[in-house]
Parts: structure tokens; sequence; C-alpha cells
């Protein structure tokens, strides 16, 4: 009888009411098929103690009768149950993910007949691969699922397993149950056809961010894949359908569905069947989306006119950076014009037009083996040259060209013979890559392995080249004439002009700042990376070679050792000395010099940038010694400013100056003397220059305009100092001057103020309340920190231009060349000197010499009148009292020829001289200039020279000098004729 309130439950498998809280648990109640019948669970409510061994056997053996694959039933339940459940808890990529795999295979009948059993029953990953497999009655292989110990876990590599469209859906059945795992899936190489589609579209996961499906086959009827991209993977930014037989009604649909897309940047389809009939899509699509950073179109059916959809497209499409379009036929126009994009209103445009204009922001393009004949290849050649964006490019197979280590693409026409030897020495290249797959191909900035020597051109992204800045360093047994050049074994040696690093410059560079050399050169190369590169350096004008301290020293290699150095002359001479006994060499590590991400370039060199840099006849001759103390040397007889002479005119200045009587401690006023004579120099060139921008009458003066422009920003900060204050200090500095002179102004600073106004202002701002400094900290706070002495430093004294730059053996040979010329010049400005000159000496004035140039046009946009001044005032000798004399405006034959010089360094669009042979090349184009507008005959027959453009071309000379000589007024035009000249006894 049952007690009452305890309910009753049959002891039998097939019952199923009986209530449900007192149904029996175990800890794996997930997979829980029977209710163990044993000891265990003789504890719940409504089991009696008593119920007897013989019922429980009667059961089990019922159980075994249904279920013949289940053995000893109540000892191997809980094994399955178990092991189930732990595959719950491994992940594909875990160590024992390949054993547990095996394990659950071995008892998939048994888990199967368990789902059965219970139709709730949950899968594991494992379990789930395992029963596609034996649905799709297939054995069991590897397909990239299960991956024990790898190192990155959101990329599912499955690629190159052939696995077809079965194996797919057993590899998808396990994919959808690891959705959150993979930002990264690679399908490459697997025969998956277009039935696969639909399969990929479910399962692969919607978060996903990269996908490669190259090598299958799913563009025969695979528009339903394209369909689900635009739906699915929303955050997809690479696709990858190369070789998967698109053609273009596939791409069409593909074109239109990425025109919206504003997360892909990386799209390949290369090895496809598509033609120009898809380029208008793919126009509209380079118009309209603003994310396709990097596009892969090798080898398609693409011609001339599809090339010509695809540049218009260029021309508006800014975020394209990376373009592969090798192995198509951009250079054959298609018989069929019915896709022609001038019926489509598009413009006719060119590669040439697209890369000679602004709006080319490629970085790496590629159109080798687009069968582009002669005549085209030669005009994409012209129209890189002035492309400096193209970081890589890539112009093989089409015909015989290279592309040097600055990136020009050099075009050379071939006889028949001569391809005849091309193509037998490119037999072991052929013989070695068979088919275009194996060739090396570009991918987006990276480095790529590739045999060089199969490649007659350089490509400073895909082989890695390196930026490197050479610096020349010497010490007091180095060579210090300008011009220096450098030598480097991957450029043949050819010489490389060297640049005289600036102040900043030195500041930024490490070891420049470590350097005790008052002068530094430097040059920034791009160099291969991971090899040795040889060097040394070299004085043309002293016809030597030399090497460098700060690099390793080598010998030289036996192939190279006992050569000489060349240089190509301009008068088609050769200028040879010998080589240094070793050599510098440097290796540079491999380094990522573009930024993926950004696409932008992290060096500062440029492609294609032309070396102007050779040497002419004009500076060099062996018939000049390089003693520039010699009987024809024009600069024996110039004036040299010497430290006595600013030790006079600083006492001057100081004696007629009222800081005897603004500064009242003695000591103080010491000091500040002490301080100003040891920078008086630098505030004299300041001042010189300054007081040739608006002179007042006939004397030199910075007026309050002037004044304040420049020296504004190191005094006036809005708070101790304002710009009322600096008004007031100058007139109060000006109100005060000798004499009643007809030189003297009482408007403008003159030399003796221009020094007391520095100290008065100084101590306006520093000297009161609630600084409270002493005179000389104010002085040395404005001139130190807050910025006065970079004013004042930033004009180059007079007496330093000379030595570095005017007297040369260069300009030594124009002047003297050019010497009768020059002497009917000077009698010309001597003639335009006004009558209020009662003098009988002859001198030209700072009006004459204007007026010398105005006259002949040359004071216009890229020749200030206040150049000529400058140069005038900087030419003519320091005068001690320039309140009572003349001689500052008085200007001698010497000083007129250096004032034409000053006037030529500063003539044109590229005001920058750097070396001695630059600025003589500028003074003998102002020359002959001057010659030209007054009809100055040369009474010796010396007509002015020209700098004729090498037969022997050279990286270092390739252009015509004259561009560089006669471009410099941005006029090439309106330049004279010029031949050259002869050597007068």
């Amino acid at each position: 009888m049952q007690k009452s309130g305890q309910p009753y439950i049959e002891n039998s498998l097939t019952k199923k009411d009986a209530p449900a809280q007192y149904e029996p648990q175990s800890k794996f109640t997930p997979l829980q098929l029977i209710p163990p019948i044993n000891d265990n669970f003789r504890h719940l409510k409504g089991l009696k103690a008593s119920r007897s061994q013989n019922n429980s056997k009667v059961k089990i053996k019922k159980v075994k009768q249904k279920f013949p694959s289940l053995m000893d039933f109540d000892e191997m339940q809980t094994q399955d149950d178990e092991l189930e459940f732990n595959a719950y808890n491994v992940k594909p990529f875990d160590s024992v993910a390949p054993q547990t795999f095996r394990n659950i295979y071995k008892k998939i009948d048994t888990i199967l007949q368990k789902k059965t059993l219970y139709q709730n029953q949950k899968m594991s990953l494992f379990s789930s691969v395992a029963e596609s497999s034996k649905s799709e009655k297939l054995m069991p292989r590897t397909l990239g699922l299960i991956r024990p110990n790898t190192n990155n876990n959101k990329v599912l590599d499955a690629s190159n397993f052939c696995m077809g469209d079965k194996y797919a859906k057993v590899l998808c059945s396990g994919v959808k149950l690891t959705l959150d795992y993979y930002e990264q899936v690679n399908l490459k190489n697997n025969n998956l056809t277009s039935r696969s589609s639909e399969c990929l579209n479910q399962l692969i996961p919607t978060k996903l961010k990269g996908l490669n499906l190259q090598g299958n086959s799913l563009g025969q009827g695979g528009q339903e894949f394209v369909k689900a991209l635009n739906t699915r993977y929303g955050q997809l930014q690479y696709l990858n359908l190369e070789n998967n037989k698109f053609n273009d009604d596939g791409c069409r649909q593909l074109f239109k569905m990425l025109q919206e897309n504003t997360i892909m940047q990386k799209l390949n389809l290369s090895h496809n069947l598509i033609t120009d009939k898809s380029m208008p899509e793919f126009n509209a699509l380079l118009q309209k989306n603003a994310t396709l950073s990097e596009i892969y179109l090798h080898w398609n059916r693409i011609h001339q006119i599809g090339g010509q959809y695809i540049i218009a497209a260029l021309f508006i499409n800014y975020n394209v950076k990376v373009l592969d379009l090798s192995f198509n036929s951009l250079g054959i126009r298609y018989k069929d014009d019915a896709q022609s994009p001038q019926k489509n209103r598009l413009p006719y445009q060119t590669w040439p037009d697209y890369f000679s204009s602004k709006n080319c922001n490629l970085m790496h393009l590629d159109l080798s083996n687009n069968q582009f004949n002669q005549s085209q290849s030669e005009a994409i050649a012209k129209s890189l040259e002035d492309n400096h964006t193209i970081f890589g490019f890539h112009f093989s197979g089409n015909i015989h060209s290279s592309i040097d280590h600055l990136g020009f693409l050099n075009i050379t026409k071939q006889t028949v013979e001569q391809k005849d030897v091309i193509l037998k020495k490119n037999e072991e290249y052929q013989s070695e890559i068979i088919g275009a797959l194996q060739i090396p191909r570009i991918d987006g900035l990276k480095q790529i392995q590739r045999q060089s020597q199969f490649y007659n051109e350089v490509c400073w992204i895909c082989d890695g080249w390196v930026e490197c800045t050479f610096l020349w360093q010497p010490n007091h047994l180095d060579i210090k004439r300008e011009p220096l050049f450098i030598h480097l074994s991957h450029e043949r040696y050819a010489p490389i002009k060297m640049e005289l690093m600036d102040d900043e410059q030195r500041e930024r560079s490490p070891m420049s700042r470590k350097s005790n050399s008052y002068k530094i050169w430097y040059v920034q190369r791009m160099v291969p990376s991971k090899q040795p590169i040889r060097f040394f350096f070299s004085s043309p004008l002293l016809k030597q070679a030399q090497v460098s301290s700060q690099y390793d020293i080598v010998d030289w290699p036996k192939a190279e050792q006992n050569k000489k150095v060349l240089f190509y002359m301009i008068n088609e001479k050769h200028l040879t000395f010998r080589r240094p006994r070793q050599c510098n060499q440097i290796m540079l590590p491999s380094k990522q010099q573009f930024d993926e991400l950004h696409y932008e370039p992290s060096v500062h060199c440029k492609p294609r940038i032309k070396d102007y840099g050779g040497i002419l006849d004009l500076i060099i001759d062996d018939t000049i010694d390089e003693n520039i103390d010699q009987a024809d040397n024009f600069f024996k007889e110039c004036h040299r400013d010497s430290d006595q002479e600013f030790s006079d005119c600083f006492e001057w200045d100081w004696n007629n100056s009222q800081l005897t009587k603004l500064i009242k401690e003695q000591d103080q006023l010491i000091q500040v003397k002490q301080y100003l004579h040891r920078i008086y120099r630098d505030l004299v060139s300041a001042y010189r220059h300054y007081s040739a921008y608006s002179p007042s009458g006939d004397i030199w003066s910075i007026s309050l305009n002037v004044f304040t422009d420049i020296f504004q920003s190191s005094f006036v900060d809005n708070k101790s100092y304002l710009l009322k204050d600096l008004d007031i200090s100058f007139r109060q500095t000006t109100s005060k001057y000798i004499n009643q002179t007809r030189t003297s102004t009482s408007h403008a600073l003159l030399r003796h103020q221009f020094i007391e106004i520095l100290v008065r202002m100084s101590m306006d701002k520093y000297c009161k309340q609630p600084l409270l400094m002493t005179p000389i900290e104010a002085l040395q706070k404005v001139y130190e920190v807050d910025g006065l002495q970079k004013k004042i430093e930033s004009v180059q004294e007079s007496q330093t231009w000379r030595d570095v730059y005017y007297w040369s053996m260069e300009c030594n040979r124009v002047i003297q060349n050019n010497s009768s010329v020059l002497r009917q010049l000077y009698q010309e400005c001597v003639q335009m000197r006004s009558l209020n000159y009662f003098t009988n000496k002859t001198f030209a004035s700072p009006q004459s010499f204007k007026e010398l140039f105005n006259r002949a046009g040359l004071i216009n946009d890229v020749n200030a009148e206040r150049n000529v001044l400058i140069a005038f005032a900087l030419s003519v000798p320091l005068v001690l009292d320039e309140i009572n004399q003349d001689r500052q405006i008085q200007m001698s034959y010497q000083e007129f020829v250096e004032a034409l010089a000053r006037v030529a360094e500063k003539y044109g669009q590229n005001k920058a001289v750097i070396s001695s042979e630059q600025l003589a090349l500028k003074l003998q184009h102002i020359i002959g200039q001057l010659q030209e507008y007054y009809q100055i005959v040369d009474e010796n027959k010396i007509i002015i020279p020209i700098m004729r453009q090498s037969k022997k071309q050279t990286n270092f000379l390739q252009e015509n000098v004259t561009k560089l000589l006669y471009e410099i007024d941005g006029s090439p035009i309106n330049a004279p004729q010029i031949y050259e000249y002869d050597f007068v006894e």
C-alpha cells in the first residue's frame, strides 16, 4: 500500500507520467538519457530501499535489446556523458583539441543515438563536425578548423585543403559554433563552387574583417554570394576573389554593390575574366567609393579602353594608393569601340596625363606586361620625371626599359641584334618562372622577396630600401673646400652633391649634435637594406678623395681596386683623380619606411628628384692654381673688414650713445659694455642689412615700422612690455642726435642708436617691478632667451659671405672674363649719379645703382628694390662716423662688382646659394642681362659663356644646365642667347 502524501513512481523505463520534481538528477543533466538505476538514487523520495536487484537487471536487459551499441550501461553511460560535457570547454585552438575530436568520433554513434532520444540535446563543435561527416558519408580529414597551439586565435586558416563543396559543409557545421572566435577566414585553393555560396553566406561570421577565397570557382553562377556580401558582411575590410573565374556579369554586380560600401579597403580580383565591358561600373565605383585603398586587377583582359575608364576615375579618386594592373593589355586598343569612354561623355585621358597632373595620389603602381609600344613608353617615362608621389613603379615586360635608383624610367631603343642578346640572357629567368602565378607581385606597401638579378628595375617599396643621412664632418686634416661630393657603390660611384647643414638641421641630427666641426655637409639618399654600401667623399676643386673617420673603414674589393674618380664636364672633358686607398662601409637593417595604416611615407627623400650637381668647365681649369693670391686675382685689391675696424667703430658708437647716462652703476655699465662688444659684429651686420629697407635720405637708418616688424616678437609680450612701450623707447632714443647735419635724422635709428635701444628696451622690460633684474641680466635674457639672438644672427656677416662664397676661383673666373663689360657697366652707373654730389671723385651712389637695374627691367617680382639697396649697403666698407661722412654711400669699382654678386645671389625664384659655383652662375647671368640691355660690346671679344649639356649622360648631370641658369628668374624665354667663350691669354 502506498503511504498517504507520497507519490508512487513505477520503476519502469517506459513510464513517462512521473512528476518532474522527482526525476533523478546528475551532474551531466544536459546529456542525461536514461535515469540510472542503482543504489546511488535510493535516497530519492518515492523510491523504496527494498527494491530487488533482479528488477534492475531486467530493465538493463531491455535497454540493451533496444540500444545494442550500449555495452555495460551503468558503467559506460557516465563516461560518455563526461566526454561530451568536457568537449564543450575545449576550444579548437587548444592543445587537447585533436585528441578530443578523436575520442568524440569514436563514440559518435552513441552520441547520435542519445541525440535521437532527446531532440533538444546540444552538441559540441567536435560532435557537430563528426555528425556532418557521417551524414555526408565522408571520412574525417584535416580542414583547418582544429588548429592546436596556434599563435593567432582570430584567424581561421583553412587554405590549400582542396576540400570541395561537401567538405565545405562539414567545415561550416563547425564554424557556426565558433562565430565569436574569428575575424579573418582563409579558404584559399579549396575547389569551392557556386554551390557553396549559400553555405558560406550563412555560416561565415557576420563580424568578419578579412575573407580570402582565392583559387576557387565561385565566379560561375556565384551572383548569390555577391548579393550576400553587402547584407551579411558589414564589417568586411579585405576581400580576395582572385582566380575565381569571375566574369563581367558577376563583377558588375560586385562593383555596384561596393559603390555605397564604407568599410571595404582592399579588393583583389586578379586572375579572372574581367574585360572592358565592366569598366564603366568600375569607373563609377572609384568615383563614389571613399574607402578602397588597394585594388588588384592582375592578369585580366582589360585593354586600352578599359584603362581610360580607370584613368578617368583616378583623376577624381584620392583614396586609392596601391593599384596592380599588370598582365593586361592596356597598350592595345580593342577592335570593339562600343564601350568607348568618349561615348559615355568621359574625356580622353592617358597615363602620361595622369602622371603629370596634381591629382596623382598613387604610391605603388604596377603596369608591367601591358604591351605598351615605344612611343607610349617614352611618353610615360617623360611624364614620370615630374611625378614625386609614386614611390614604387613597375614597367617590366613592355619594351626594353629600366628603373634606376632614383625612380626614373629609362627607355632604350634596341636593335634586332640587341634584342636577341637580351632574350638569350633571360632564358634562365624564363625557364625558372612557369606562368605568371610564380612572379612576385606587389602587396600594398610591404617588402616582398624577389630575385633582383631577373629585374632591371628598382622599387623602394618592394626591395625594402631605407633612408640614410650621410654626413661629412671634417677635422683639421680633412677637405673643406666646396663643392663636396659623396660616391655610393649602389649608384656606381657617381658624384652626389652634398649640402651645408644649418643650425636647425644640426639640432635634429643626433650625430651632428655630438660633432665639434664648425661646418657639416650632409645628403639624404635611399639605399638598399641588408647589404653593404661602400662610399667615399671627394672635392673636385682640390682633386682629392677621402674617407670619413665617423664610419667603418674597409679595404676595396679586388674588382674595384686601382680605379679613379670620374667627373663628366660640360665641355665634354673628363676630370679624373685617384680614389682613396680604402673606403667607408655601412650596412643598414630592414625597416618599414611607409605607413601601411595611413598610406604615408615616413621618409624625406622623394622619387625622381633630378641631380644638377656636376662640375662645370666654368669652375674647373687646370691652368688656374689653387692659391687665390695670384697675379690675375681680382680680389687682391678688395677691402677686408678687420677686427680693429669693428673695435674702433664700437668705441665711437659707445661714446655717442646715452648708455653711460642710462646705467648708473659703474660695475653694471662695464659688464654691459663687455657684452655688447662681444656681439657687436653681429649687431652691426644686422643693422647694415635692415637699414637698407627704408633709408632716410642719404643715410642708412632703420625706421619705426621696420624696427617694429622685425623686433616686436623679441620684446612685446603684452604683459611686462606692450607695443606702446616699444614706441616710447624708440622716440626716446631717436629724439637726441648729435649734430644738425644733412645726413642726420630724428625719425629713424642710426647705428649707435640701434645699440642703445636694445639695451634701453631690455631694461624697460625686466629692470622694473616685479622682476628687478640688473641691466646685464635683462640684456642677456632678451638676447639669448627671448629670441633676439636668432633675429640678429639670421643675417650673415659681410666678411663671412665673402670668404665662403664670393672670394673663390669660380667668381674670379667670371669677373676676369667679363672685366671689360663690368667696367662699362660701372661707368654707366657713375653717369646716372645725381648732380647733388659736388665732388671730383668717381663713385656710384645708392640711387644710381638702383637706377641701373630699374632701367634694365631687373627690378620686378623676383628681384625687389630692397635687395638692390641691401647689396649696396653690405658691399661698402665699414665707416667710423656715418653721421658726418659720406663714404658709406660712395661705391668704388671693386665694391660695385661685389654688389652685383649680392644682387645675383638674391635674384630669381631660388634665392638659396649653397656653393660658390652657383653664385658664379648667377653672377654670369646677371652680367649677361645688363650687357644685353645696355648694348655693351666686349672690347676683348669675350662672348658670354653657356653651360652646354654633355653628350655623355650621367645620373648627376642629365638635364641642360641652362635650365638651372635661366630658370632663376622664371622667364627662360626672355634670356639672352649665350655661346661658349674663349679664354684670353
